[in-house]
Protein backbone atom coordinates (compact mmCIF):
# COMPACT_ATOMS: atom_id res chain seq x y z
CA UNK A 1 0.00 0.00 0.00
CA UNK A 2 1.31 3.65 -1.01
CA UNK A 3 1.45 6.20 1.60
CA UNK A 4 -1.47 8.00 0.05
CA UNK A 5 -3.59 4.75 0.31
CA UNK A 6 -2.28 4.78 3.92
CA UNK A 7 -3.65 8.14 4.21
CA UNK A 8 -7.05 7.88 3.04
CA UNK A 9 -7.12 4.76 5.20
CA UNK A 10 -6.40 6.64 8.24
CA UNK A 11 -9.33 8.93 7.44
CA UNK A 12 -11.71 5.99 6.64
CA UNK A 13 -10.83 4.46 9.86
CA UNK A 14 -11.46 8.38 11.89
CA UNK A 15 -14.55 8.57 10.13
CA UNK A 16 -15.99 5.35 11.80
CA UNK A 17 -16.16 7.65 14.72
CA UNK A 18 -19.27 9.64 13.53
CA UNK A 19 -21.81 7.06 12.60
CA UNK A 20 -21.02 4.93 15.91
CA UNK A 21 -21.55 8.26 17.81
CA UNK A 22 -25.01 8.33 15.92
CA UNK A 23 -25.94 4.97 16.34
CA UNK A 24 -25.08 5.99 20.32
CA UNK A 25 -27.45 8.79 20.42
CA UNK A 26 -30.36 7.01 19.24
CA UNK A 27 -29.89 4.36 21.79
CA UNK A 28 -28.78 6.68 24.88
CA UNK A 29 -29.70 9.85 24.49
CA UNK A 30 -31.95 12.22 25.26
CA UNK A 31 -35.24 11.45 23.38
CA UNK A 32 -37.58 14.42 24.25
CA UNK A 33 -37.85 17.29 22.06
CA UNK A 34 -39.75 20.80 22.35
CA UNK A 35 -41.18 23.38 20.46
CA UNK A 36 -40.08 26.89 20.68
CA UNK A 37 -43.22 28.18 22.83
CA UNK A 38 -42.45 25.14 25.16
CA UNK A 39 -39.31 27.32 26.05
CA UNK A 40 -41.54 30.41 27.21
CA UNK A 41 -43.82 28.12 29.20
CA UNK A 42 -41.05 26.69 31.31
CA UNK A 43 -39.64 30.32 31.85
CA UNK A 44 -43.35 31.31 32.61
CA UNK A 45 -43.25 28.08 35.21
CA UNK A 46 -39.62 28.86 36.25
CA UNK A 47 -41.05 32.47 37.88
CA UNK A 48 -43.97 30.57 39.32
CA UNK A 49 -41.80 28.31 41.11
CA UNK A 50 -40.00 30.95 42.71
CA UNK A 51 -36.12 28.93 44.63
CA UNK A 52 -37.97 25.70 45.54
CA UNK A 53 -36.46 21.99 44.67
CA UNK A 54 -39.00 22.51 41.78
CA UNK A 55 -36.86 25.05 40.44
CA UNK A 56 -33.95 21.96 39.61
CA UNK A 57 -36.12 20.31 36.97
CA UNK A 58 -37.15 23.48 35.04
CA UNK A 59 -33.57 24.78 34.63
CA UNK A 60 -32.50 21.19 33.77
CA UNK A 61 -35.26 21.56 31.25
CA UNK A 62 -34.74 24.88 30.13
CA UNK A 63 -30.67 23.89 29.44
CA UNK A 64 -31.77 20.95 27.59
CA UNK A 65 -34.67 22.79 25.15
CA UNK A 66 -31.36 25.62 24.57
CA UNK A 67 -28.92 22.91 23.99
CA UNK A 68 -31.71 20.95 21.51
CA UNK A 69 -31.93 24.59 19.93
CA UNK A 70 -28.20 24.78 19.64
CA UNK A 71 -28.46 28.07 21.52
CA UNK A 72 -26.03 30.05 22.96
CA UNK A 73 -23.45 27.42 24.96
CA UNK A 74 -22.66 29.96 28.04
CA UNK A 75 -26.97 30.14 28.24
CA UNK A 76 -26.92 26.49 28.58
CA UNK A 77 -24.13 26.64 31.14
CA UNK A 78 -25.40 29.67 33.14
CA UNK A 79 -29.38 27.51 33.66
CA UNK A 80 -27.29 23.58 34.59
CA UNK A 81 -25.64 25.74 37.01
CA UNK A 82 -27.97 27.28 38.66
CA UNK A 83 -29.77 23.59 38.64
CA UNK A 84 -26.82 22.29 40.42
CA UNK A 85 -26.28 25.13 42.74
CA UNK A 86 -29.85 24.64 43.79
CA UNK A 87 -29.53 20.82 44.05
CA UNK A 88 -26.09 21.66 46.43
CA UNK A 89 -27.76 24.04 48.92
CA UNK A 90 -30.73 21.70 49.18
CA UNK A 91 -29.78 18.71 49.39
CA UNK A 92 -32.35 17.31 47.02
CA UNK A 93 -30.47 15.47 44.23
CA UNK A 94 -33.40 13.48 42.72
CA UNK A 95 -32.16 15.29 39.43
CA UNK A 96 -28.25 14.99 39.60
CA UNK A 97 -28.06 12.29 36.90
CA UNK A 98 -30.01 14.75 34.30
CA UNK A 99 -28.14 17.55 35.29
CA UNK A 100 -24.88 15.85 35.06
CA UNK A 101 -25.81 13.87 31.67
CA UNK A 102 -26.81 17.57 30.17
CA UNK A 103 -23.10 18.44 31.34
CA UNK A 104 -21.54 15.91 30.00
CA UNK A 105 -23.86 15.79 26.76
CA UNK A 106 -22.91 20.14 26.06
CA UNK A 107 -19.08 19.53 26.87
CA UNK A 108 -18.49 16.76 24.77
CA UNK A 109 -20.56 18.52 22.14
CA UNK A 110 -18.07 21.50 21.95
CA UNK A 111 -15.05 19.02 21.59
CA UNK A 112 -14.36 19.16 25.85
CA UNK A 113 -14.35 15.38 25.98
CA UNK A 114 -12.31 15.42 29.44
CA UNK A 115 -14.40 17.77 31.21
CA UNK A 116 -17.18 15.30 29.91
CA UNK A 117 -15.47 13.04 31.54
CA UNK A 118 -15.66 14.67 34.97
CA UNK A 119 -19.35 14.47 35.00
CA UNK A 120 -19.98 11.31 33.77
CA UNK A 121 -17.37 9.42 36.45
CA UNK A 122 -20.11 11.90 38.76
CA UNK A 123 -22.85 10.04 37.00
CA UNK A 124 -21.00 6.51 38.49
CA UNK A 125 -20.41 8.04 42.12
CA UNK A 126 -24.29 8.32 42.35
CA UNK A 127 -24.65 5.08 40.69
CA UNK A 128 -22.55 3.21 42.68
CA UNK A 129 -23.83 4.69 46.23
CA UNK A 130 -27.48 3.38 44.86
CA UNK A 131 -25.78 -0.06 44.08
CA UNK A 132 -24.61 -0.11 47.52
CA UNK A 133 -28.35 0.12 48.62
CA UNK A 134 -29.61 -2.24 45.83
CA UNK A 135 -27.47 -4.29 44.41
CA UNK A 136 -29.30 -5.95 41.81
CA UNK A 137 -31.69 -3.12 40.60
CA UNK A 138 -32.32 -2.94 36.83
CA UNK A 139 -32.78 -0.23 36.38
CA UNK A 140 -29.19 1.10 38.24
CA UNK A 141 -27.43 -1.91 35.89
CA UNK A 142 -28.92 -0.25 33.03
CA UNK A 143 -27.80 3.37 33.42
CA UNK A 144 -24.22 1.86 34.27
CA UNK A 145 -24.38 0.02 31.19
CA UNK A 146 -25.23 3.04 28.99
CA UNK A 147 -23.09 5.35 31.20
CA UNK A 148 -19.77 2.72 30.38
CA UNK A 149 -20.51 3.09 27.03
CA UNK A 150 -20.71 6.63 26.64
CA UNK A 151 -17.21 7.00 28.68
CA UNK A 152 -15.62 4.55 25.93
CA UNK A 153 -16.87 6.32 23.09
CA UNK A 154 -15.18 9.99 24.81
CA UNK A 155 -12.30 7.61 25.22
CA UNK A 156 -12.73 6.93 21.34
CA UNK A 157 -12.78 10.87 20.54
CA UNK A 158 -9.95 11.45 22.84
CA UNK A 159 -8.44 8.75 20.74
CA UNK A 160 -7.44 6.83 23.50
CA UNK A 161 -8.43 3.21 22.43
CA UNK A 162 -7.48 0.77 24.99
CA UNK A 163 -9.57 2.45 27.55
CA UNK A 164 -12.40 2.74 25.03
CA UNK A 165 -12.09 -0.66 24.97
CA UNK A 166 -11.92 -1.04 29.05
CA UNK A 167 -15.42 1.14 29.24
CA UNK A 168 -17.00 -0.79 26.37
CA UNK A 169 -16.50 -4.18 28.22
CA UNK A 170 -17.82 -2.74 31.65
CA UNK A 171 -20.91 -2.08 29.59
CA UNK A 172 -20.93 -5.56 28.23
CA UNK A 173 -20.12 -7.14 31.51
CA UNK A 174 -23.43 -4.73 32.97
CA UNK A 175 -25.36 -5.95 30.33
CA UNK A 176 -24.69 -9.74 30.83
CA UNK A 177 -25.08 -9.68 34.46
CA UNK A 178 -28.93 -7.51 33.75
CA UNK A 179 -29.52 -10.73 31.47
CA UNK A 180 -29.02 -13.22 33.90
CA UNK A 181 -30.96 -10.93 37.03
CA UNK A 182 -34.11 -10.43 33.88
CA UNK A 183 -33.75 -12.97 31.01
CA UNK A 184 -36.78 -11.35 29.28
CA UNK A 185 -34.89 -7.43 29.29
CA UNK A 186 -34.09 -6.95 25.77
CA UNK A 187 -30.72 -6.37 26.21
CA UNK A 188 -29.62 -7.23 22.23
CA UNK A 189 -29.49 -4.12 20.59
CA UNK A 190 -27.04 -2.76 23.51
CA UNK A 191 -24.88 -5.92 22.66
CA UNK A 192 -25.00 -5.14 19.14
CA UNK A 193 -23.55 -1.65 19.82
CA UNK A 194 -21.19 -2.84 22.55
CA UNK A 195 -20.02 -4.81 19.65
CA UNK A 196 -19.90 -2.66 16.89
CA UNK A 197 -18.20 0.04 18.90
CA UNK A 198 -15.52 -2.34 20.40
CA UNK A 199 -14.81 -3.12 16.56
CA UNK A 200 -14.80 0.26 15.67
CA UNK A 201 -11.84 1.24 18.69
CA UNK A 202 -9.77 -1.85 17.26
CA UNK A 203 -10.21 -1.05 13.89
CA UNK A 204 -8.87 2.95 14.84
CA UNK A 205 -6.11 1.22 16.71
CA UNK A 206 -5.57 -1.25 13.45
CA UNK A 207 -6.23 -4.10 15.02
CA UNK A 208 -7.63 -5.75 12.42
CA UNK A 209 -8.45 -9.50 13.75
CA UNK A 210 -10.34 -8.23 16.49
CA UNK A 211 -11.66 -5.74 14.89
CA UNK A 212 -13.37 -8.13 12.09
CA UNK A 213 -14.46 -10.68 15.26
CA UNK A 214 -16.40 -8.00 17.35
CA UNK A 215 -18.41 -6.98 13.81
CA UNK A 216 -18.96 -10.41 13.31
CA UNK A 217 -20.36 -11.07 16.69
CA UNK A 218 -22.41 -7.74 15.78
CA UNK A 219 -23.52 -9.22 12.28
CA UNK A 220 -24.73 -12.38 13.60
CA UNK A 221 -26.77 -10.69 16.82
CA UNK A 222 -28.41 -8.44 13.93
CA UNK A 223 -29.76 -11.29 11.99
CA UNK A 224 -32.11 -12.03 14.79
CA UNK A 225 -32.73 -8.03 14.90
CA UNK A 226 -32.64 -7.68 11.46
CA UNK A 227 -31.89 -3.81 11.71
CA UNK A 228 -31.18 -2.93 8.10
CA UNK A 229 -29.06 0.53 9.59
CA UNK A 230 -27.06 -1.47 11.25
CA UNK A 231 -26.62 -4.08 8.40
CA UNK A 232 -24.98 -0.87 6.34
CA UNK A 233 -22.87 -0.08 9.11
CA UNK A 234 -21.23 -3.59 9.70
CA UNK A 235 -21.26 -4.78 6.18
CA UNK A 236 -19.04 -1.20 5.22
CA UNK A 237 -16.72 -1.75 8.63
CA UNK A 238 -15.76 -5.00 7.46
CA UNK A 239 -15.18 -4.34 3.78
CA UNK A 240 -12.71 -1.87 5.50
CA UNK A 241 -11.00 -4.63 7.80
CA UNK A 242 -11.14 -7.03 4.86
CA UNK A 243 -9.58 -4.47 2.65
CA UNK A 244 -6.15 -3.68 5.20
CA UNK A 245 -6.29 -7.99 5.43
CA UNK A 246 -5.64 -7.06 1.46
CA UNK A 247 -8.66 -10.09 1.39
CA UNK A 248 -10.04 -7.81 -1.60
CA UNK A 249 -12.60 -10.30 -2.76
CA UNK A 250 -14.16 -10.34 0.04
CA UNK A 251 -14.10 -6.43 0.90
CA UNK A 252 -15.57 -5.87 -2.40
CA UNK A 253 -18.42 -8.36 -0.99
CA UNK A 254 -18.79 -6.26 2.18
CA UNK A 255 -19.33 -3.38 -0.18
CA UNK A 256 -21.50 -4.49 -2.18
CA UNK A 257 -23.98 -5.53 0.38
CA UNK A 258 -23.57 -2.40 2.34
CA UNK A 259 -24.27 0.06 -0.86
CA UNK A 260 -27.65 -2.17 -1.94
CA UNK A 261 -28.45 -1.88 1.91
CA UNK A 262 -27.78 2.46 1.68
CA UNK A 263 -29.41 2.51 -1.91
CA UNK A 264 -32.74 0.92 -0.53
CA UNK A 265 -32.44 3.80 2.51
CA UNK A 266 -31.65 6.07 0.38
CA UNK A 267 -29.01 6.76 2.97
CA UNK A 268 -27.36 9.94 0.46
CA UNK A 269 -24.08 10.00 3.80
CA UNK A 270 -24.39 6.39 3.79
CA UNK A 271 -23.88 5.85 0.03
CA UNK A 272 -21.43 8.96 -0.37
CA UNK A 273 -19.06 7.15 2.28
CA UNK A 274 -19.85 3.75 0.59
CA UNK A 275 -18.79 4.78 -2.88
CA UNK A 276 -15.91 6.50 -1.38
CA UNK A 277 -14.55 3.24 -0.16
CA UNK A 278 -15.32 1.61 -3.33
CA UNK A 279 -13.28 4.40 -4.67
CA UNK A 280 -10.18 3.08 -2.49
CA UNK A 281 -10.77 0.03 -3.47
CA UNK A 282 -10.82 -0.03 -6.94
CA UNK A 283 -7.77 2.21 -6.53
CA UNK A 284 -5.99 -0.45 -4.35
CA UNK A 285 -6.93 -3.14 -6.85
CA UNK A 286 -5.33 -1.31 -10.24
CA UNK A 287 -8.97 -0.59 -12.28
CA UNK A 288 -8.26 3.52 -12.02
CA UNK A 289 -10.81 4.22 -14.88
CA UNK A 290 -13.66 2.15 -12.32
CA UNK A 291 -12.39 4.06 -9.07
CA UNK A 292 -12.54 7.14 -10.96
CA UNK A 293 -16.64 6.33 -11.85
CA UNK A 294 -17.12 5.64 -8.32
CA UNK A 295 -15.40 7.93 -7.02
CA UNK A 296 -17.46 11.17 -9.18
CA UNK A 297 -20.49 9.61 -7.58
CA UNK A 298 -18.96 9.60 -4.29
CA UNK A 299 -18.04 13.66 -4.65
CA UNK A 300 -22.07 13.87 -5.70
CA UNK A 301 -23.63 12.64 -2.75
CA UNK A 302 -20.89 14.04 -0.72
CA UNK A 303 -22.08 17.35 -1.96
CA UNK A 304 -25.86 16.12 -2.09
CA UNK A 305 -25.72 15.27 2.01
CA UNK A 306 -23.30 18.40 2.20
CA UNK A 307 -20.92 16.29 3.75
CA UNK A 308 -17.63 18.59 3.29
CA UNK A 309 -15.34 16.01 4.57
CA UNK A 310 -16.42 13.13 2.10
CA UNK A 311 -16.18 15.48 -0.44
CA UNK A 312 -12.51 16.21 0.43
CA UNK A 313 -11.91 12.70 0.16
CA UNK A 314 -13.12 12.19 -3.11
CA UNK A 315 -11.43 14.84 -4.41
CA UNK A 316 -8.44 13.45 -2.88
CA UNK A 317 -8.84 10.12 -4.56
CA UNK A 318 -9.92 11.37 -7.83
CA UNK A 319 -6.38 13.60 -7.95
CA UNK A 320 -4.27 10.88 -6.58
CA UNK A 321 -6.34 8.41 -9.33
CA UNK A 322 -5.74 10.76 -12.47
CA UNK A 323 -2.59 11.58 -12.00
CA UNK A 324 -1.61 7.41 -11.72
CA UNK A 325 -3.62 8.01 -15.60
CA UNK A 326 -1.30 11.03 -16.36
CA UNK A 327 -4.31 13.25 -16.56
CA UNK A 328 -2.52 15.73 -15.32
CA UNK A 329 -5.43 18.28 -15.58
CA UNK A 330 -7.95 16.72 -13.98
CA UNK A 331 -5.70 15.84 -11.55
CA UNK A 332 -4.66 19.61 -10.80
CA UNK A 333 -8.59 20.36 -10.77
CA UNK A 334 -9.28 17.66 -7.97
CA UNK A 335 -6.25 18.61 -6.21
CA UNK A 336 -7.28 22.55 -6.00
CA UNK A 337 -10.70 21.28 -5.09
CA UNK A 338 -9.55 19.06 -2.00
CA UNK A 339 -7.20 21.94 -1.02
CA UNK A 340 -10.41 24.04 -1.10
CA UNK A 341 -12.34 21.51 0.65
CA UNK A 342 -9.28 21.01 3.48
CA UNK A 343 -9.40 25.02 3.80
CA UNK A 344 -13.01 24.84 4.41
CA UNK A 345 -12.56 22.52 7.11
CA UNK A 346 -9.65 23.77 9.01
CA UNK A 347 -11.58 26.85 9.13
CA UNK A 348 -14.60 25.44 10.59
CA UNK A 349 -12.07 23.33 12.89
CA UNK A 350 -10.69 26.74 14.15
CA UNK A 351 -14.54 28.20 14.53
CA UNK A 352 -15.39 24.72 16.77
CA UNK A 353 -11.71 25.34 18.72
CA UNK A 354 -12.69 29.02 19.36
CA UNK A 355 -16.45 27.86 20.74
CA UNK A 356 -14.56 24.99 22.60
CA UNK A 357 -12.12 27.35 24.31
CA UNK A 358 -15.03 29.64 25.06
CA UNK A 359 -16.83 27.38 26.64
CA UNK A 360 -14.46 26.09 28.52
CA UNK A 361 -13.60 29.39 29.87
CA UNK A 362 -17.11 30.32 30.52
CA UNK A 363 -17.05 26.87 32.51
CA UNK A 364 -14.02 28.07 34.36
CA UNK A 365 -15.52 31.67 35.07
CA UNK A 366 -18.93 30.63 36.17
CA UNK A 367 -17.39 27.09 37.98
CA UNK A 368 -14.62 30.48 39.81
CA UNK A 369 -18.08 32.62 40.36
CA UNK A 370 -20.17 29.68 41.68
CA UNK A 371 -17.35 28.66 43.91
CA UNK A 372 -16.42 32.36 45.40
CA UNK A 373 -20.60 33.10 46.03
CA UNK A 374 -20.33 29.66 48.07
CA UNK A 375 -17.72 31.12 49.81
CA UNK A 376 -19.22 33.84 50.67
CA UNK A 377 -22.35 32.33 51.87
CA UNK A 378 -20.02 30.00 53.94
CA UNK A 379 -18.30 33.00 55.76
CA UNK A 380 -21.84 34.79 55.64
CA UNK A 381 -23.01 31.59 57.77
CA UNK A 382 -19.89 31.17 59.83
CA UNK A 383 -20.17 34.67 61.03
CA UNK A 384 -23.45 34.26 62.23
CA UNK A 385 -22.51 30.83 63.28
CA UNK A 386 -19.77 32.68 65.58
CA UNK A 387 -22.17 35.50 66.78
CA UNK A 388 -24.74 32.74 68.22
CA UNK A 389 -21.94 30.75 69.41
CA UNK A 390 -20.60 34.11 71.52
CA UNK A 391 -24.11 34.49 72.48
CA UNK A 392 -25.07 31.15 73.45
CA UNK A 393 -21.52 30.98 75.25
CA UNK A 394 -22.16 33.88 77.53
CA UNK A 395 -25.37 32.78 78.49
CA UNK A 396 -23.88 29.44 79.43
CA UNK A 397 -21.62 31.16 81.14
CA UNK A 398 -23.60 32.93 83.01
CA UNK A 399 -25.74 29.87 84.26
CA UNK A 400 -22.35 27.89 84.74
CA UNK A 401 -21.39 30.97 87.27
CA UNK A 402 -24.87 30.59 88.91
CA UNK A 403 -25.25 26.99 89.22
CA UNK A 404 -21.56 26.60 90.41
CA UNK A 405 -22.66 29.37 93.31
CA UNK A 406 -25.47 27.32 94.42
CA UNK A 407 -23.87 24.10 93.88
CA UNK A 408 -21.03 25.53 96.15
CA UNK A 409 -23.34 26.34 99.11
CA UNK A 410 -24.96 23.49 98.76
CA UNK A 411 -21.93 21.30 98.70
CA UNK A 412 -20.96 23.50 102.35
CA UNK A 413 -24.04 22.18 103.88
CA UNK A 414 -23.90 18.90 102.65
CA UNK A 415 -20.17 18.52 104.01
CA UNK A 416 -20.60 20.04 107.40
CA UNK A 417 -23.97 17.00 107.74
CA UNK A 418 -20.93 14.58 106.47
CA UNK A 419 -18.68 15.55 108.67
CA UNK A 420 -21.12 14.63 111.67
CA UNK A 421 -22.03 11.48 110.28
CA UNK A 422 -18.52 10.68 109.38
CA UNK A 423 -17.63 11.65 113.47
CA UNK A 424 -20.64 9.19 114.27
CA UNK A 425 -19.94 6.56 111.62
CA UNK A 426 -15.73 6.30 112.83
CA UNK A 427 -17.04 6.00 116.18
CA UNK A 428 -19.15 2.71 115.81
CA UNK A 429 -16.71 1.86 113.06
CA UNK A 430 -13.90 2.10 116.02
CA UNK A 431 -16.45 -0.27 117.79
CA UNK A 432 -17.18 -2.81 115.12
CA UNK A 433 -13.54 -3.15 114.75
CA UNK A 434 -13.01 -3.89 118.60
CA UNK A 435 -15.70 -6.62 118.12
CA UNK A 436 -14.51 -8.21 115.02
CA UNK A 437 -11.04 -8.41 116.47
CA UNK A 438 -12.22 -10.09 119.74
CA UNK A 439 -14.09 -12.62 117.20
CA UNK A 440 -11.45 -13.14 115.30
CA UNK A 441 -9.48 -14.00 118.44
CA UNK A 442 -11.99 -16.15 119.83
CA UNK A 443 -12.43 -17.54 116.32
CA UNK A 444 -8.58 -18.39 116.29
CA UNK A 445 -8.75 -19.81 119.42
CA UNK A 446 -11.51 -22.46 118.38
CA UNK A 447 -9.59 -23.31 115.60
CA UNK A 448 -6.23 -23.68 117.51
CA UNK A 449 -8.27 -25.92 120.12
CA UNK A 450 -10.00 -27.41 117.44
CA UNK A 451 -6.93 -28.42 115.87
CA UNK A 452 -5.49 -29.93 118.52
CA UNK A 453 -8.17 -32.16 119.59
CA UNK A 454 -7.65 -33.35 116.04
CA UNK A 455 -3.65 -33.54 116.32
CA UNK A 456 -4.82 -35.17 119.37
CA UNK A 457 -7.04 -37.36 117.92
CA UNK A 458 -4.53 -38.64 115.39
CA UNK A 459 -2.06 -39.30 118.30
CA UNK A 460 -4.07 -41.51 119.71
CA UNK A 461 -4.77 -43.26 116.78
CA UNK A 462 -0.91 -43.69 115.95
CA UNK A 463 -1.15 -45.07 119.45
CA UNK A 464 -3.62 -47.94 118.84
CA UNK A 465 -1.84 -48.18 115.50
CA UNK A 466 1.91 -48.76 117.17
CA UNK A 467 -0.11 -50.93 119.91
CA UNK A 468 -1.42 -53.16 117.24
CA UNK A 469 1.92 -53.68 115.01
CA UNK A 470 3.95 -53.98 118.57
CA UNK A 471 1.26 -56.45 119.67
CA UNK A 472 1.35 -58.45 116.27
CA UNK A 473 5.66 -58.61 116.56
CA UNK A 474 5.71 -59.67 120.23
CA UNK A 475 3.04 -62.98 118.83
CA UNK A 476 5.97 -63.06 116.08
CA UNK A 477 8.72 -63.20 118.47
CA UNK A 478 6.93 -65.97 121.02
CA UNK A 479 6.55 -67.72 117.73
CA UNK A 480 10.31 -67.81 116.95
CA UNK A 481 11.35 -70.44 119.20
CA UNK A 482 8.91 -72.91 117.16
CA UNK A 483 10.29 -72.27 113.67
CA UNK A 484 12.95 -73.60 111.98
CA UNK A 485 16.23 -72.27 111.93
CA UNK A 486 15.83 -71.29 108.10
CA UNK A 487 12.57 -69.72 109.02
CA UNK A 488 13.80 -67.85 112.62
CA UNK A 489 16.52 -65.77 110.10
CA UNK A 490 13.28 -64.87 107.97
CA UNK A 491 10.79 -64.39 110.85
CA UNK A 492 13.65 -61.76 112.16
CA UNK A 493 14.03 -59.15 109.19
CA UNK A 494 9.86 -58.75 108.84
CA UNK A 495 10.27 -58.04 112.65
CA UNK A 496 12.99 -55.54 112.34
CA UNK A 497 11.67 -53.87 108.72
CA UNK A 498 8.52 -53.49 110.53
CA UNK A 499 9.76 -51.60 113.49
CA UNK A 500 11.78 -49.39 111.13
CA UNK A 501 8.69 -48.95 108.92
CA UNK A 502 6.50 -47.70 112.12
CA UNK A 503 9.06 -45.68 112.95
CA UNK A 504 9.32 -43.59 110.04
CA UNK A 505 5.92 -43.66 109.06
CA UNK A 506 4.72 -42.72 112.68
CA UNK A 507 7.23 -40.00 112.60
CA UNK A 508 5.85 -38.89 108.88
CA UNK A 509 2.28 -38.63 109.34
CA UNK A 510 2.93 -36.95 112.80
CA UNK A 511 4.82 -34.62 111.57
CA UNK A 512 2.52 -33.49 108.64
CA UNK A 513 -0.36 -33.06 111.40
CA UNK A 514 1.51 -31.41 113.58
CA UNK A 515 2.77 -28.70 111.32
CA UNK A 516 -0.82 -27.95 110.21
CA UNK A 517 -1.59 -27.35 113.31
CA UNK A 518 1.52 -25.40 114.61
CA UNK A 519 3.03 -23.66 111.56
CA UNK A 520 6.19 -21.81 113.41
CA UNK A 521 6.95 -24.34 116.12
CA UNK A 522 10.19 -25.91 114.32
CA UNK A 523 11.16 -22.10 112.69
CA UNK A 524 10.82 -20.44 116.80
CA UNK A 525 12.39 -23.52 118.26
CA UNK A 526 15.47 -23.44 115.93
CA UNK A 527 15.60 -19.65 116.31
CA UNK A 528 16.01 -20.39 120.05
CA UNK A 529 18.08 -23.63 120.76
CA UNK A 530 19.70 -24.19 117.32
CA UNK A 531 21.57 -26.85 118.77
CA UNK A 532 19.02 -29.47 119.00
CA UNK A 533 19.12 -32.57 117.40
CA UNK A 534 16.62 -33.84 115.37
CA UNK A 535 15.32 -36.61 118.20
CA UNK A 536 15.31 -33.48 120.30
CA UNK A 537 13.32 -31.78 118.12
CA UNK A 538 10.61 -34.60 117.62
CA UNK A 539 10.75 -34.91 121.62
CA UNK A 540 10.01 -31.31 121.94
CA UNK A 541 7.08 -31.88 119.29
CA UNK A 542 5.25 -34.44 121.79
CA UNK A 543 6.17 -32.32 124.58
CA UNK A 544 4.37 -29.39 122.90
CA UNK A 545 0.81 -31.21 122.88
CA UNK A 546 1.20 -32.40 126.55
CA UNK A 547 1.50 -35.98 125.71
CA UNK A 548 2.80 -38.46 128.67
CA UNK A 549 5.88 -40.42 128.82
CA UNK A 550 3.85 -43.47 128.18
CA UNK A 551 2.74 -41.89 125.23
CA UNK A 552 5.55 -40.86 123.49
CA UNK A 553 7.24 -44.74 124.38
CA UNK A 554 3.92 -45.76 122.63
CA UNK A 555 4.56 -43.73 119.35
CA UNK A 556 8.89 -44.20 119.44
CA UNK A 557 8.76 -47.62 120.08
CA UNK A 558 11.48 -46.59 123.34
CA UNK A 559 11.56 -47.47 126.74
CA UNK A 560 10.43 -45.14 129.51
CA UNK A 561 13.98 -44.67 130.57
CA UNK A 562 15.22 -44.01 127.33
CA UNK A 563 12.58 -41.14 127.44
CA UNK A 564 12.94 -39.94 130.85
CA UNK A 565 17.16 -39.37 130.30
CA UNK A 566 16.13 -37.45 126.54
CA UNK A 567 13.97 -35.47 128.34
CA UNK A 568 16.14 -35.13 131.27
CA UNK A 569 18.98 -34.01 128.43
CA UNK A 570 16.68 -31.86 126.54
CA UNK A 571 15.92 -29.84 130.25
CA UNK A 572 19.75 -29.01 130.36
CA UNK A 573 20.26 -28.11 126.83
CA UNK A 574 18.06 -25.51 127.09
CA UNK A 575 18.69 -24.21 130.19
CA UNK A 576 15.70 -25.05 132.24
CA UNK A 577 15.58 -25.46 135.86
CA UNK A 578 13.81 -27.97 138.05
CA UNK A 579 11.09 -25.10 139.11
CA UNK A 580 10.30 -24.49 135.03
CA UNK A 581 7.96 -26.12 133.67
CA UNK A 582 9.11 -27.63 130.04
CA UNK A 583 5.82 -28.51 128.93
CA UNK A 584 4.42 -25.13 129.61
CA UNK A 585 7.49 -23.36 127.96
CA UNK A 586 7.19 -25.07 124.90
CA UNK A 587 3.64 -24.55 124.80
CA UNK A 588 4.69 -20.20 124.89
CA UNK A 589 6.52 -20.81 121.50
Amino acid sequence: MNINSFSFTIQMNRALKMPLILLLLVLFGCSELFANNRLDSLRTELAKAGNDTSSIRIYSLIASELNTQKSSPDSVLLYLNKALDLSDKSGYNKHLYSIYGQFALLFSGSGNYSISLDYHFKILNLLDAEQAREPDNITILSRYSSTYVIIGTTYFNLENNAKALEYYQKGLDKINQLAKIDPDFPVNDRRLIIFINMGGAYLSGRDFEKARQNFEKALEMNRQINNQVYYGVLYNNLGIVYKEKKDFPKALDFYNKCLDIRTRLADTAGMAQIFNNLGDYYYLTGDYNKSIEILNKALAFSRKAGNIRSQMKAANFLSMTYEKINKQADALAMHKLFKQLNDSIINSEQIQNTARLELQYQYDKQRKESELQQEIMLARKERKALIYLIIAGLLLFSFVIVMLLNRNQRIKIKQSKLLQESLELESKNLNLEKQNLLLEKQNLELELEFRNKELATHVMYLLKKNEFIGSITEKLLSLKPLLLPENKVWMQDIVKEMKSNIDNTVWGEFEVRFQQVHKDFYLKLSEKYPDLTPNETKLCAFLRLNMTTKDISAITFQSLKSIQVARARLRKKMDITRDDNLVSLLQQL
